[in-house]
């Protein structure tokens, strides 16, 4: 984890916030990291941990579909990030799949906060994959955790990486997925979803008419939503679009970063060549952060090669 307190000028020295324990006598690592401000100097953090007992088994089984053990640990820190509580296993209820975190927790108008994941199958588990997106939601502040939600679940789709953000109103969600069709073996355009019950309830999904795959977008409390996406089947470029209806259509759009190196999306590949694609990317995980006059700041990862990358970002005047 890194901070900034001048809008990106500088930066702190990368430091790891907490360990993550084991679970049951089996060892894990962090995974990602993912932060939400709770008003004052109180910072949530969310943390994926994986099964680190075996290095020599994959994340991902491609004979089975399978993923390695994943769970959600929780802490809290008082002091804006500088200390943490010793981090705790989110308890899911039902759900003893694993669970890879898709993004940062969200504050609802409410209070309520909603925990954003996927669910998989294990990575012995012999049984068809039904993709699944959730939530999980807290109405004491993170303390507790409970009532998750499927968010979408149909077999042969993938619905991937959900991408969430609060509109203005703290009670209306929009959802955007990197989208893969088991049956055509092939990424179609990024789909989309709203609740308007701070998540409980979900509509029909929509074909959004941008291909690639989706980040973090951000309401811009005027009743424009922006919306980034990467799309790699000529070269990785990552663009800015702004809606006015939630993400069925589209006004505005600006190009952020487009480096003239080789396509790293094949678009038409089953889903086992899918998932070891995923490993050459470059380029890519765009994100949006609202940071209040207009303005946005948009970050991802890019380099020329897969293990040499840096993270970059713009400001964007909207």
């Amino acid at each position: 984890m890194t901070y900034s307190d001048d809008m990106g000028k500088s930066w702190s020295e990368p430091s790891a916030p907490f360990v993550l324990p084991d679970i049951d006598g089996v060892p894990g690592q962090c995974r990602s990291l993912k932060l939400l401000a709770l008003g004052g100097s109180r910072v949530l953090a969310v943390a994926c941990w994986v099964d680190a007992s075996d290095p020599s088994l994959p994340f991902y089984d491609p004979d089975t579909e399978g993923l390695k053990d994943t769970r959600i640990f929780y802490a809290f820190s008082e002091d804006e990030g500088l200390s943490w509580t010793e981090p705790k296993l989110m308890d899911m209820g039902q759900i003893r799949d694993p669970v890879p975190l898709t993004g940062p927790p969200m504050m609802l108008k409410d209070g309520t906060i909603a925990c954003q994941f996927e669910i998989n199958k294990h990575l012995h588990d012999p049984s068809k994959w039904v993709h699944k997106s959730a939530l999980i939601f807290s109405t004491d502040g993170g303390k507790t955790w409970r009532d998750p939600v499927i968010v979408t679940e149909v077999p042969d789709m993938y619905y991937w990486d959900q991408r969430p953000a609060v509109m203005s109103d703290g009670q209306t969600i929009v959802n955007f997925f990197w989208t893969f069709d088991g049956k055509s073996q092939q990424y179609l355009n990024i789909h989309a979803s709203e609740s308007k019950d701070g998540g409980r309830t979900w509509s029909p999904i929509w074909d959004t008419g941008i291909y690639g795959q989706p980040g973090q977008p951000a309401d811009l409390g005027d009743g424009r939503l922006a919306v980034i996406a990467i799309d790699r089947s000529v070269r990785p470029i990552i663009t800015v679009y702004t809606s006015r209806d939630r993400g069925r259509s589209y006004d505005e759009s600006l190009v952020i970063y487009d480096h003239r190196i080789a396509g790293q999306d094949s678009v038409r590949m089953d889903l086992n060549e899918a998932w070891a694609e995923m490993a050459k990317f470059s380029v890519g995980h765009p994100h949006l952060i609202a940071i209040g006059k207009g303005e946005l700041l948009a970050f991802y990862y890019a380099g020329t090669e897969t293990d040499y990358t840096s993270v970059e970002f713009v400001r964007l005047k909207v």
